[in-house]
């Protein structure tokens, strides 16, 4: 059965170490699978400005002010968004959504969540009385069933727990049968690490993600079976199974002919078989961290050396200390002559 998932509400694609990314449709869905970055033909390169409220909210530091003063290296790519209203297919209920209607990414983390100009994962529409995500468009035999689904005591119950749109999404999807729920699944680890990624449910549903992936077929011939494994490997890093973690890794085959004939296969190939690589340190230096430095794109790297000198000198909150690691990471001189004319920019921000 083929799946067809709105951009409004799907994880995007971005695996890459590059602050550019493209994205690709495959099979209707836009999905977690390019190994390297491929301009996308509607992408600008986003300014530092706005890649350091990325990496300092990561960093749970509040900096904004000095983020859209340090630098402006291109237009500002904003996301917009418009009200509409839309109307739910299980009881008919309108209601008004905030529709995303234009958003820029420039990056990703090793978990595959976006980098941009908004908030990922983009949000997709929820029904107000019965909570049915629309994470994609539903057929009339789907609707019979997600009717008797959603009131239902496991929908309800998975309601009142809290869980997240996209942990919804994703029972939704295995209800119906959906052939490939496990990005929504991907995304859904994504919701429960930005509202905390100590949290019971972070954990919860990053082991639930690599049980999951366990699950499949590998396929070294699929840009999607490598992407899936990849998070996987990562999310056992990020729960501290080093071991595992590495085997994981380590078990991943990029074959000859992956992609086949498409077009950048063997860009992608090359792009995936160096972001396996760099995983490997993170996991031998026992880093659970969701962003490790050394997988950072550049320009992050640079707003992350500099974030406790920004706070300081806008009188936030401090991020956390850089580590041992990124201090040392932070002191290499091939960064020196960027850190020197950010600290000089920096100098010149009002208060």
């Amino acid at each position: 059965m083929a799946v067809s998932y709105h951009l409004r509400s799907l994880p995007l694609p971005a695996p890459t170490l590059r602050t550019d990314t493209t994205i690709r449709k495959l099979g209707g869905m836009f999905m977690d699978r390019l190994g390297y970055a491929l301009w996308h033909k509607n992408s600008v390169s986003a300014p530092a400005s706005s890649r350091i409220a990325i990496v300092t909210r990561l960093a749970r530091s509040v900096v904004c002010a000095a983020l859209s003063a340090v630098t402006f290296v291109t237009p500002l790519n904003a996301s917009t968004y418009a009200e509409q209203t839309t109307k739910c297919p299980v009881g008919g209920e309108k209601f008004k959504y905030m529709a995303l209607m234009s958003i820029s990414q420039w990056g990703a983390l090793p978990d595959g969540m976006p980098l941009g100009s908004g908030r990922f994962p983009t949000r997709p529409p929820q029904c107000p009385t019965n909570g049915l995500v629309m994470y994609r468009d539903f057929t009339s035999p789907e609707i019979l069933t997600l009717t008797a689904y959603v009131a239902g005591p496991q929908y309800k119950a998975l309601r009142n727990a809290g869980e997240t749109p996209y942990y919804l999404a994703y029972q939704t999807a295995k209800a119906l049968g959906d052939p490939n729920p496990y990005w929504l699944l991907l995304a859904a680890t994504w919701e429960a690490k930005n509202d905390d990624p100590t949290s019971a449910r972070t954990r919860r549903y990053n082991e639930e993600f690599v049980e999951a992936v366990h699950t499949l077929p590998i396929d070294g011939t699929s840009f999607d079976s490598i992407a899936l494994q990849f998070r996987a490997a990562n999310a056992l890093r990020e729960l501290g199974r080093f071991p595992d973690a590495e085997a994981a890794r380590a078990a991943i085959v990029i074959a000859p002919n992956a992609g086949g004939a498409e077009q950048g296969a063997a860009e992608n190939r090359a792009g995936w078989s160096k972001l396996i690589e760099a995983l490997r340190a993170p996991i031998l230096r026992r880093d659970q961290s969701r962003a490790p430095i050394d997988m950072l794109g550049e320009q992050e790297v640079i707003f992350r050396c500099l974030a406790a000198e920004a706070a300081q000198k806008l009188k936030q909150p401090a991020p956390p200390p850089l580590s041992a690691f990124e201090t040392e990471y932070c002191a290499r001189p091939e960064l020196s002559a960027q850190l020197a004319e950010q600290r000089e920019r920096l100098k010149g921000v009002n208060q």
